[in-house]
């Protein structure tokens, strides 16, 4: 069956279809050995083949269970970075942050446009954390934080608050201000005393343990965009 080039090189799990416009525009994607210059190109992905020559092809992605301790930081001006968990861990950075008495999943890569994609303002990527708290959590109060407050005079996105027991809940947010889950906690007069993200996106926390990691792919980054 003939289907678009962009849609072939997507279900490939190579990018999205927007990601192989811009690969084709670039010259950076070739069909039986040619250089594609048209975005429009039919193939039949049973027989054809097409290659991608792309100057960052060999990203590396992974899944590392941060431990509390851990600074999220290409740095260690303030303490232990998280990249001493990694191997070969020269060009890798964090995307965004877990502070220093949190811990859970984080995301680390090489590849420079991925932040954006993942935590920048128009991400609607979700964060899911585990909340251990300090006093038990009021209706009253997870309305309020449900709502989405406001942080430094910025407006938080809508979040979603499940209460596991008294004083501990999941949280789900599409933002990613500093310290925010502590810091809106704190507005509604309660404190955070265990902090774990355990999901972005569709990435699990699953069977890691702290320290640990796992390698990621192509597919499950285009999952999470």
């Amino acid at each position: 069956m003939m289907i678009r080039i962009n849609k072939a090189l997507a279900d490939k799990g190579l990018c999205s279809r927007r990601e192989a416009d811009e690969w084709i525009a670039q010259g950076w994607v070739s069909l039986n050995g040619l250089i594609v210059r048209e975005h429009g190109v039919k193939v039949d992905p049973d027989i054809d083949i097409l290659t991608v020559n792309k100057p960052d092809t060999l990203k590396r992605y992974y899944l590392l269970y941060k431990p509390r301790g851990y600074m999220s930081t290409v740095s260690e001006n303030e303490g232990l970075s998280l990249l001493r968990l990694l191997p070969n861990p020269e060009g890798l950075f964090p995307i965004g942050r877990l502070d220093k008495d949190s811990e859970g999943i984080i995301l680390v890569t090489d590849d420079r446009s991925l932040p954006s994609k993942i935590i920048g303002e128009d991400s609607d990527v979700e964060k899911e954390y585990e909340v251990v708290l300090s006093v038990v959590v009021t209706p009253a109060s997870i309305k309020e934080i449900e709502r989405g407050l406001v942080l430094e005079g910025t407006q938080l996105k809508p979040c979603l608050i499940k209460q596991l027991e008294p004083k501990r809940c999941l949280i789900t947010i599409r933002d990613g201000r500093n310290r925010q889950i502590r810091r809106v906690f704190e507005r509604v007069n309660n404190f955070v005393l265990l902090l774990k993200r355990i999901r972005i996106g569709h990435l699990l926390i699953d069977t890691l343990k702290p320290g640990e990691f796992r390698t990621l792919d192509r597919k499950d980054i285009i999952k999470v965009k």
